[in-house]
Order: C-alpha cells, then sequence, then structure tokens
C-alpha cells in the first residue's frame, strides 16, 4: 500500500493514469508519524510539481511494501510552474521532518542545468539536507540535476555541457550483482533529458562510487555507493509515457534547436510510443525498497526494539531504586559517578577475564548499573549537583526518559553510519571500549573540562550508556 497525503491527487485521476490498478490510501496532513510503513520523502525540485507526484505514485503503487510518500520542500522557496496554495497544503518544509529519522529520500532533477551550482539559489539549503541525509536517511536516491549535484558537493565530480541535449529513451547496461539491478535482462531502458553530463572516468577514478548501469550513446546510467546508501540516477525512470513527446514538441513550440527524442517513438509518425521502460522503472523503484531500504529497516526495527527494551529493563531498577532510596545519588559529584561506572565495568572484566564470579552476581546487573549511572551522570552535568535530594521521583524520571530517548536516537544514527558493526563484537570488548571512555573522562575532568579536540564528559556517558545496552542486547541473545 502506498500513503500519501490526502487529496494531493483525487482518487478519480488516481484510476485515470494508473488503469492496470494500485493500491493507494491517503493519511491526513501532518500525520505520516501515525501511518505504517517505510517513510520516504521526496523533495521535489521539478517545475511541475504535480506531473512528478503523479510519476512518484505510479512508481511506488505496487512494490509490495507499504510506503508512505511525503513531499518536502525547502522553506521561503517561490514556484513558478506550481501554484504556492498546492505547496503550503500538501508539502512539509524540512525543519519540520529534520528531527527525525527516515528510511528514504528521493531529490528530483531541477530546470537549472544552466547554471553553476553554487548560483542556485537554495544551493546551502540543499547542501545542508545532503549532508543531514548522511546520517538521518538509511537510504537517498538522487536523480538527474540532483544526481549530478550531490556527486559534485560530496565528491567533488564536475559536471560537463553537452554540444546538444541528450534526449530519447537509452539501452543501459545493468550490473545484475547490486541489489538495485536483481532481475534485470542485459540491459534497461532509461528516459534521459538533460544538457549536461559527468564523465566515466570521474566516476571510475573514485574509490567511493560504482557504475552499476552506463550506455555507450548516453554514458553514465547509474552510479552507487560502495559503502553508504546513495544513489546517483542520471536519467528519468519515472517518466510517465507522454512526458518526452509534451518536452518535444514544447521546445519546438519554442523554437528551440531539438530533435525528436532518440528511441522514443515506435514508428516515425511521432504519435506512437514505445513505453519499454515502464517495467524497468516499476522494477528499480520496487528493488530501491526492497533490496535496500527494507532489509536497512528490518535490521534496525530488530535493533531499535531489543535497544528499547534493554532501555526498559534499566529504566525499572531506577524507578524501584528511586522508591527505596529517593534520588540520593544528587549529591554526586560527576568524578564520583565516573568512578563508579570504574568499578561497574572494573568488576566485568576481572569476571570476563578469570571466568567465573565468586560473587553470585550477573554481570547483567552491572551493565545495567552503568546505564543508569551514565544517565545521572548526564542529569549532573545539566543540573549541578546539590547538597541533598532536590528533585521528586517523578521529575526525576521524566529526566531519566529526556537522555533514554537521546541515547536511543543516537544509536539510530551510529547504526545508520556503521551498518550495525557493534553487533560483530564480542562483550568484552563493549567493556573495554567503557573502561577507556571512563579512563578518558576521568583526564577531561582532571583538565576541568578543557579539551582540544575531544568530545566532552556528556558524549563520553552516552557513549558508556550505548555500549552497555549492546552488551545487555547480546547477552540476552546469548540465553
Amino acid at each position: 500500500m502506498l500513503f500519501i497525503p490526502a487529496n494531493l491527487i483525487a482518487a478519480d485521476d488516481i484510476e485515470a493514469f494508473m488503469p492496470q490498478g494500485g493500491q493507494v490510501a491517503e493519511y491526513a496532513r501532518g500525520r505520516w508519524r501515525d501511518v505504517p510503513g517505510l517513510k520516504v520523502l521526496l523533495l521535489n525540485l521539478m517545475p511541475e510539481k504535480q506531473v512528478t507526484e503523479r510519476d512518484m505514485v505510479r512508481m511506488f503503487r505496487n512494490v509490495g511494501t507499504d510506503v508512505v510518500l511525503v513531499p518536502l520542500k525547502i522553506s521561503g522557496q517561490t514556484y513558478k510552474n506550481t501554484p504556492m496554495a498546492h505547496m503550503d497544503a500538501f508539502y512539509t518544509d524540512f525543519e519540520q521532518v529534520e528531527g527525525d529519522v527516515w528510511d528514504g529520500l528521493i531529490v528530483t532533477g531541477a530546470p537549472v542545468e544552466h547554471l553553476p551550482f553554487e548560483q542556485v539559489r537554495y544551493w546551502k539549503e540543499l547542501c545542508h539536507i545532503m549532508d543531514w541525509a548522511e546520517s538521518n536517511v538509511a537510504a537517498t536516491l538522487y536523480i538527474c540535476w540532483a544526481a549530478q549535484a550531490a556527486l559534485y558537493y560530496k565528491y567533488g565530480i564536475e559536471k560537463h555541457t553537452l554540444d546538444a541535449k541528450k534526449f530519447g529513451v537509452y539501452s543501459y547496461s545493468a550490473d545484475h550483482a547490486h541489489p538495485l539491478l536483481h532481475g534485470y535482462a542485459q540491459t534497461l531502458r532509461m528516459p534521459t533529458s538533460r544538457h549536461t553530463e559527468v564523465r566515466a572516468e570521474d566516476i571510475k577514478s573514485s574509490n567511493c562510487l560504482q557504475v552499476i548501469s552506463e550506455s555507450t550513446e548516453a554514458g553514465i546510467g547509474i552510479v552507487a555507493e560502495r559503502v553508504g546508501r546513495a544513489t546517483y540516477v542520471t536519467g528519468h525512470l519515472e517518466y510517465a509515457k507522454e512526458r518526452l513527446g509534451f518536452e518535444y514538441h514544447r521546445d519546438v513550440e519554442k523554437g528551440k534547436p531539438i530533435a525528436p527524442p532518440v528511441g522514443y517513438y515506435a514508428s516515425t509518425s511521432d504519435e506512437e510510443v514505445d513505453f519499454s521502460w515502464e517495467e524497468d522503472a516499476l522494477r528499480f523503484y520496487k528493488n530501491w525498497i526492497n533490496n535496500v531500504i527494507k532489509p536497512t529497516n528490518m535490521d534496525c526495527e530488530k535493533t531499535n526494539q531489543q535497544f528499547e527494551a534493554a532501555m526498559e529493563s534499566c529504566r525499572d531498577i531506577f524507578v524501584k531504586k528511586l522508591h527505596d532510596y529517593g534520588a540520593a545519588w544528587r549529591i554526586m559529584r560527576p568524578e564520583s559517578v565516573t568512578d563508579q561506572i570504574y568499578i561497574k565495568a572494573n568488576r566485568v572484566r576481572g569476571v570476563q577475564v578469570k571466568g567465573h564470579a565468586e560473587v553470585d552476581e550477573d554481570i547483567a546487573g552491572d551493565f545495567q548499573a552503568i546505564v543508569n549511572y551514565s544517565i545521572v551522570g548526564l542529569i549532573q552535568l545539566e543540573l549541578g549537583y546539590g547538597e541533598e535530594s532536590d528533585v521528586t521521583k517523578d521529575e526525576a524520571v521524566a529526566l531519566y526518559d529526556k537522555y533514554a530517548v537521546e541515547a536511543l536516537a543516537l544509536m539510530k544514527r551510529k547504526n545508520h553510519d556503521y551498518d550495525e558493526a557493534w553487533r560483530a563484537m564480542r562483550i568484552s570488548s563493549y567493556t573495554d571500549l567503557i573502561l577507556m571512555k571512563v579512563f578518558r573522562t576521568k583526564q577531561i575532568e582532571d583538565l576541568k573540562g578543557q579539551t582540544l579536540v575531544s568530545e566532552g564528559i556528556g558524549a563520553n556517558y552516552m557513549d558508556m550508556l550505548n555500549y552497555s545496552v549492546f552488551a545487555l542486547i547480546k547477552l540476552d541473545e546469548q540465553g
């Protein structure tokens, strides 16, 4: 099922441009969080935005997975070809989604090829979004001009002006080993409409990028990152059947030098269109959702659930101790909290080295204590230590929950960047890392917080918390 904003496209219109069917439902404005499914942002930079909206609905209508499509705009921009009322009604400003973690982001092409990238009026904002996506989006798809813009911004790859517009439907090779191109024949067909290009030698000279589709006639087709989940498509797989014909007749009427689109018309009459790219386009978007985003999402969902369960067990202990002792820890200076973490981590290391414990306490309890002392440390850094227990139980729990939420958000961002590398680590390594963080924290405390390049004490507490939760997850999995 594809979920789109209510009334973005009338039901009758959807039936008209999707006669072959498709499952489309609606959600109330701004309520995408309430809808189950993969959350995909659409930063629509195309001039005729309603056309692109329909194109994307066609692409996602039958991918076999629930997708929630959220149209996105850069705040403060004006639009020449799309009514502002439409943008205000159905598009969400970036600032409203910036605090969330997303499964996918699509950035479309834009009619600004003639401009140097830095002269595009929203270049600064777009760069900020591209930077943000690196840590907050599982998979990003850059299309046409946006692909060139992202390759330039992220890798310094220049665009080059063509002698004549590359215009038509071209055959591109398909690297079947890449998950985006599973199920293709030897080639795929893709509509192309651009005045500029990126060159193969520039892409192939980068160790970070791989060309997974290219054409002898049209050059680079699709580029994927070797490490990371950004994909760069130089054409327009999403184009509807009539789109290239519309662009051709529009330019003819304007007196622009334009030849009929290559490989587009099935005959010389320029009426019958060879719509053979449709199946290739639908397969590409289905692969993007199911072979790139969904596996990542499933792994992350499992981790998120395990992380939250481990944190809930720590919170339960924290609440029970609040009942028994109150917030007596409020008198502790952060240095004392650090020492308590050291005692717990050092005991765990001793048990791991010796192979057994003389006292009948499992190490899971020590890791839970490290989690709770780390949050206590963060609270003390925020409030300062007191001379007495000066917070109520409800206030203490609210502060605990605040930092638990921040810990989960940090874990999600780091999991995105490191692809859950923590799962390949031994529990003893978490212990060593926690002890290393303890000694770093002690040094920073001795320096009165004056560091040259290091993160502060709070960041170290947060890391110790996360390592401890990973240990608890691994211990639980081992039974």
